[in-house]
């Protein structure tokens, strides 16, 4: 992805996910906040696991194409 250091959005709001909380967050456009939510969700998927672990929904067409 070409990222080189998180945005701040990502530094605040990872390892809250990570440690399993919720988050709820605003943050201008393209300031990473894509990467905020989908970072956590890859890292807790068990691949060993055949099954769905994870479910991303989003409210219209245009940002389901953006994530």
């Amino acid at each position: 992805m070409g990222w080189e250091k998180p945005f701040p959005i990502q530094e605040e709001s990872i390892p809250i996910a990570l440690s399993g909380r919720d988050i709820l967050a605003r943050a201008k456009n393209g300031t990473g906040k894509s990467g905020a939510y989908l970072i956590p969700l890859l890292e807790r998927i068990d691949l060993k696991r055949d099954c769905i672990q994870a479910m991303v929904i989003v409210p219209t067409r245009e940002l389901a194409l953006q994530v």
